[in-house]
């Protein structure tokens, strides 16, 4: 058995009721130069997970678990896309890795559930954005949060250029033959005026189909705000045709040619922190007017309960604590357990699992944002 890499959460892995469930995180360098110091990191946690599986369950399982997580330490292609870490959830039939685009802390647990939190905080796009990088000869795209930030590979079977999108309609390519005469366009300009007028065409129909293949291909699926990026003479014709819901108004004014990756990052982080500030913001100022109202809390029990009466709207879980303990779902009871136990299962996973499958909305932020020292704050449907 080998290992997946997701591109999209949940995963049918979630679903998988086979116990024991190992969860890795992993932090990892951007830095080849650390790609050693990475391997040796997970080699760690891998040994790590292997003596609390000794203590659960039986050799076969073990082993069996075991044997994708060993294949991946050693598997320099994976190490080749690495971003910020590595979260893999592995049971005894399927092992599956999310490569991170935020930093995580080092963790190694075996547990009835996977440990989801960090991973959830990845997906949910409070800080997350999508950059579209365009001049009149190709695109690119790339995808960043408060910490992260990459290029997006764009597949080999994707177009790329403004050949590509426009194929056997391409004319700047042979404009410039016909102009001087050439006969091989079957066609004839003449003059500055037409050759320029049949360029804008070109780049016009360019970006209407970059708009269309990146909307179809990209955000309908990330859902990210999506942030143009190019010289100021194309912003005007692109936006009026664009059909993207997730453009927003606010945009990069500069060639991409020759701009540091640090650079575009720190100009995308300016348009998306007032954003992000401002949704965290409503979520706090909606906590806060229910609890007015007697519609929120911040008590685990009493949050728990609601969950499973199918109650909770929305719950923001502070990203790094844990609850050790598990949720009865029919109930809502809060089973304590000791951290050190070699199974650790943390209640606030089971608590988002529920308010999850009950049609509620789950948000993982830091500390810092959190409007109550629970760990957990609930917004009541009723």
């Amino acid at each position: 058995m080998n290992y997946i890499i997701a591109k999209e959460h949940p995963h049918k892995i979630l679903e998988d009721n086979s116990d024991p469930k190992v969860t890795l995180y992993v932090p990892t360098h951007r830095d080849p130069n650390h790609n050693e110091e990475d391997r040796i990191r997970l080699g760690n946690l891998i040994r790590t997970v292997e003596k609390k599986l000794e203590n659960v369950t039986d050799k076969s399982t073990k082993e069996t678990i075991l044997k994708p997580l060993k294949v991946m330490k050693d598997d320099r292609s994976l190490w080749n896309q690495r971003l910020e870490g590595f979260c893999i959830f592995a049971n005894v039939n399927q092992t599956v890795v999310y490569i991170l685009q935020n930093p995580v802390r080092e963790m190694a647990i075996v547990g009835q559930r996977f440990h989801k939190k960090p991973l959830i905080r990845d997906f949910q796009g409070l800080d997350e954005y999508q950059i579209l990088a365009l001049d009149r000869h190709s695109y690119s795209l790339y995808e960043g949060n408060r910490t992260g930030f990459r290029e997006i590979p764009i597949g080999e079977n994707e177009p790329r250029t403004i050949q590509d999108f426009l194929g056997d309609e391409y004319t700047e390519a042979y404009l410039s033959q016909s102009s001087y005469g050439g006969t091989s366009s079957g066609s004839m300009f003449h003059g500055h005026k037409a050759r320029k007028d049949e360029v804008d065409k070109d780049i016009e129909r360019y970006l209407r189909q970059v708009d269309q293949h990146v909307m179809k291909n990209y955000s309908n699926i990330s859902k990210k705000p999506l942030i143009l990026f190019a010289l100021p003479e194309y912003h005007t014709t692109f936006k009026k045709h664009s059909h993207n819901p997730y453009l927003i108004d606010e945009s990069i004014k500069l060639s991409p040619r020759g701009l540091k990756e640090s650079e575009l990052k720190k100009y995308a982080w300016e348009i998306i922190e007032p954003r992000y500030e401002a949704r965290i913001q409503k979520l706090k100022d909606t906590y806060h007017n229910a609890r007015q109202k007697d519609l929120a809390d911040n008590n685990i029990h009493s949050v728990a309960k609601a969950a499973a009466q199918g109650r909770v709207d929305s719950v923001l879980i502070e990203a790094y604590r844990e609850v050790p303990g598990r949720i009865d779902e029919d109930s809502g009871r809060v089973i304590e357990r000791d951290r050190r136990q070699e199974k650790f299962d943390d209640a606030l996973d089971d608590l988002t699992d529920i308010v999850i499958s009950n049609g509620g909305n789950v948000y993982v932020i830091p500390q810092e944002k959190m409007p109550s020292d629970t760990g957990v704050a609930a917004i009541y449907r009723y």
